[in-house]
């Protein structure tokens, strides 16, 4: 039975307690529920955390009390404090980065956090990147030119952006350990005075450094390669053969990203030593993002953006999203990494520039947030809050490029209650087990560190061009669409196991799933002797169209390639047409189809796992299975235009099937199906069950390998009877919000419509309204089981219902449905209340109307989403209320 890339269990353990102190492997995995039944019990870091920007550093304790009492009331695990520009009108209040006072209001969020069971981390400095105050010229970042024949670096002048009080300065070298290293002493001094463990953590942004070049390049770059960069001016110039350029600054890029590995190391060894937990955005930086990701004991993506989902009613205004795209492959890279190397938690900043500001609708962040799940994340970070004093008049402090996720948004408590209870249950499952990919995706990052033109290649969030596109991007989406989980894997992590798995370089970690390496031209000698090992060990290695045809650099080029080229044909001699498919079998393992293939997709196909049957629904899945290897978890959503209900088969390959699971993280409800087990010449193996996901909805499927007792069964959805008209008036009375409650009205069912058309005093309001409704219901139509489906159709925002005054859901998702038990319905008369709450977005459009005077702020002050000046009295006004139609419908 094939496992998930990992070490024992008992060498991860000594790995983490060395690395990590703060969050081991046991801390963070899901507690195995007692009953099948039962959700794992609630953990910290099972909570969405966010990122907490002191503007200013203007807090205090009163109001830093006040804030995390909301955070851990709303159901947050724990804050990333970032410290940038700030108010204006309250300079007396600014306190300046690292002073004593500093420091002590960060002992007392610290303790508060403690308390209240919030974890603290903080970025190691403030706004981004790193740098400030205390970094001397020297220190600071530089890029290199040719001046006359010679290399000459030069100062960038770059600044610390949205760098707090206390805090502007010059951008720190990211390729000196040694400036780093006098950077983090003034860490080292100023927070001496904090207990041991009162910072959970140290965060890193992405990399948004502009330097290119360190003094100790040159240095480096011989010790690496062995030859004298300076020696080739000619070629840095872009003079001479095209391809001995390109291979000069590859070898100049390589350097580049060790030397950024090795600042990134001296700073998680610190954070590491001071009992702090490593978080690292690597994408952005000039090395290999697979390497860099796994030097993190937190590897963190993000999403930046919005993707156009089909889902009926959702919205997407392609203006109001700017040139922002989401990359859910780039965001597959940091839960590679931690999978690859055994680390449990993969973070994301989420819901970066998601919409406009104040246009964050809870149904349009869950698709993207299912996305992001699909892709091994399960460690969710918004973006974000800025910390704001109670008497800062509404909407308070706000930082630029987030979902001003804090208690000034008219939907605080519906996230709080809705997104934030989602979140946990879905990652409670998430972070448990463990990964389970079917194959592994080289990386072939020496293809795009060999070009003639410019210096260094930085690899952004933004990666049409060096992922999505390229052969690896097109690889792994045939793998997506073929239902083939799979991890990416670079050149360190299949040569190195000590690299891989963080272990002692005695331990033994084996890859034991296939390999695929997508087209490419240029692979490092030791890559390629490792996959040919592995092949003949039995190993499935699968070359897509052909072998690499060299070696990447320049360096000792002619003997590199010499070897390079004996080992190609070695591999190639030995293929032999298996069935239309050129392999090379190891002997002793030729019966288990242990091999090297070279082919295309479709050969590799034919020999790899079988591919989950859900893609062929349309639905998207992410697997994991239990630590005993016993029980295989299935995370699927629908993020289609069509519903889905029908039998789709689980893969089982040898593992028995016995009790099949339902969970639905929106609600928490739980249920047993019934499954049916088959063996199908395409898919395998499968374990058949009954699915039903509308487009938008969301389901864990968790398949036991024996029979549990378990005395719940799932109830479907299935009318029984056409839906019932409801009759009548809905009287509309708003219950909180502003600038204040506009006047009360009513309107007919059959004419809903947004209360925005009421008078202008609607038109400019935020906050909740209730709508209530007397209807006469018939008797139980023959055939039905009591239930009732209720529809809202189109709701904005959020939709708190309530039956005859009990609560029966809170609607924030896409469908706006809900299953009303027969209990709650009664033939005769009934009364429905419905609380809605809308978007901030038309209380800030009527304030830039009014001229009202409220964003004032230092730096960024406030752009919008195409990052020019907010002007927010432009804006159409969104629609508010239930817009329907409305429907009742009684189920089997």
């Amino acid at each position: 039975m094939r496992t998930p890339l990992r070490p024992s269990p008992r060498l991860l353990a000594i790995a983490l307690l060395a690395c990590a102190p703060a969050l081991t492997a046991a801390d963070s995995a899901a507690t195995a529920p007692q009953s099948p039944l039962a959700w794992p019990e609630v953990k910290q870091e099972h909570k969405p955390w966010t990122r907490w920007w002191w503007m200013g550093s203007a807090v205090d304790k009163e109001n830093l009390t006040r804030e995390l009492t909301e955070f851990a009331a709303a159901g947050l695990g724990g804050v990333e404090i970032t410290p940038i520009y700030g108010a204006k009108g309250y300079e007396d209040r600014f306190i300046d980065f690292l002073s004593p006072k500093y420091v002590e209001m960060l002992g007392h969020t610290a303790a508060e956090g403690k308390r209240l069971g919030i974890a603290i981390d903080m970025a190691t400095g403030t706004g981004w990147p790193f740098g400030g105050s205390f970094t001397p010229k020297e220190d600071a970042e530089l890029k290199i030119e040719i001046v006359d024949g010679k290399l000459t670096p030069r100062s960038t002048g770059f600044k610390v952006k949205r760098a707090a009080p206390g805090a502007a300065g010059l951008v720190l070298d990211p390729y000196s350990p040694d400036a780093i290293a006098r950077y983090l002493a003034h860490f080292d001094k100023a927070l001496a005075p904090l207990p041991p463990g009162a910072i959970h953590g140290h965060f890193h942004d992405s990399f948004e450094y502009t330097a290119n070049w360190t003094p100790a390049l040159t240095e480096k770059f011989k010790a690496m390669h062995g030859y004298d960069l300076a020696a080739h001016m000619a070629e840095l110039e872009g003079k001479g053969d095209p391809d001995t350029i390109a291979r000069i600054k590859s070898d100049y890029r390589e350097v580049l990203a060790q030397l950024h590995m090795d600042y990134m190391h001296t700073w998680g060894d610190w954070v590491r030593k001071n009992g702090g937990v490593v978080r690292n955005q690597g994408h952005g930086a000039p090395a290999n993002l697979l390497d860099l990701y796994a030097l993190a004991d937190i590897p963190e993506t993000e999403v930046f953006g919005a993707t156009n989902f089909p889902i009926p009613f959702y919205r997407f205004t392609p203006g109001e999203i700017s040139y922002n795209e989401t990359q859910p492959l780039i965001n597959r890279f940091a839960s590679s990494a931690a999978h690859v190397t055994g680390k449990p938690l993969i973070s994301s900043e989420t819901f970066t520039w998601a919409r406009e500001h104040f246009h964050e609708a809870p149904s349009e962040l869950k698709p993207e947030l299912d996305q992001l799940f699909l892709t091994g994340i399960n460690h969710v970070f918004y973006h974000g809050t800025a910390f704001s004093p109670a008497d800062a008049p509404w909407p308070g402090w706000l930082f630029y490029a987030s979902t001003q996720y804090n208690n000034r948004n008219p939907l605080w408590r519906d996230l709080a209650e809705g997104l934030n209870a989602y979140i946990t249950r879905a990652q409670s499952l998430l972070q448990s087990g463990q990964p389970d990919a079917d194959v592994l995706v080289y990386w072939p990052f020496h293809d795009l560190l060999h070009k003639a033109d410019g210096w260094e290649r930085k690899f952004s969030m933004h990666g049409k061009d060096w992922l999505t596109d390229s052969s690896t991007g097109k690889l792994a989406q045939q793998l997506i669409e073929a239902g083939i989980q799979f991890d990416f894997i670079s050149d360190a992590q299949i040569c190195d196991p000590k690299k891989r798995a963080g272990l002692s370089q005695s331990s033994r970690v084996e890859i034991d799933r296939p390999i695929l390496v997508p087209q490419s031209s240029l692979m490092p000698l030791e890559t390629l002797q490792k996959l040919h090992e592995l092949g003949q060990k039995g190993n499935l290695v699968c070359f897509i169209d052909d072998l690499p045809t060299d070696v990447p650099g320049f360096a000792k080029l002619s003997e590199r390639r010499t070897a390079f080229q004996k080992e190609r044909a070695e591999i190639l001699g030995k293929l032999k047409d298996y069935g239309g498919v050129r392999m090379a079998f190891a002997k002793k393992h030729e019966n288990i189809g242990g091999a090297i293939l070279v082919g295309d997709f479709t050969q590799a196909l034919s020999k790899l796992p079988k591919g989950e049957p859900l893609v062929d629904a349309g639905l998207g899945f992410i697997r994991r299975i239990s630590d005993d290897q016993r029980t295989k978890l299935y995370f699927v959503t629908n993020l289609s235009g069509k519903p889905f209900d029908g039998t789709i088969g689980f893969k089982l390959d040898s593992r028995p099937a016995g009790t099949v699971v339902f969970l639905e993280p929106r609600t928490g409800k739980t249920g047993t199906v019934e499954s049916r087990v088959t063996q199908s010449t395409a898919k395998g193996r499968t374990s058949n069950v009954r699915l039903q996901l509308a487009p938008g909805e969301s389901l864990f499927v968790r398949i036991h390998s024996e029979k549990v007792s378990a005395s719940k069964a799932w109830a479907f959805t299935d009318n029984a009877a056409q839906t019932i008209p409801l009759a009548g008036d809905w009287r509309v009375t708003f219950l909180r919000g502003g600038p204040e409650l506009p006047p009360d009205f009513s309107l007919s069912n059959t004419k809903l419509a947004s209360w925005t058309e009421q008078s202008p005093a609607h038109e400019g309001f935020a906050g909740t309204a209730r709508y209530e409704l007397d209807f006469a219901l018939p008797a139980t139509p023959a055939g039905a089981g009591g239930d009732w489906l209720l529809d809202l159709g189109d709701v904005r925002e959020t939709a708190r219902v309530f039956v005859n005054g009990t609560q029966v859901d809170l609607l924030w998702s896409l469908p706006f449905r809900t299953r009303i038990d027969a209990s709650h319905l009664k033939p005769g008369r009934n009364t429905l209340a419905i609380e809605v709450t809308n978007l901030a977005s038309n209380r800030i459009r009527d304030l830039d109307k009014r001229g009202i005077k409220w964003a004032n702020f230092y730096d960024s002050n406030i752009v919008n989403v195409n990052y020019k000046k907010m002007d927010a009295s432009s804006w159409p006004i969104m629609p508010a209320g239930l817009l329907g139609p409305i429907t009742l419908t009684p189920l089997k």
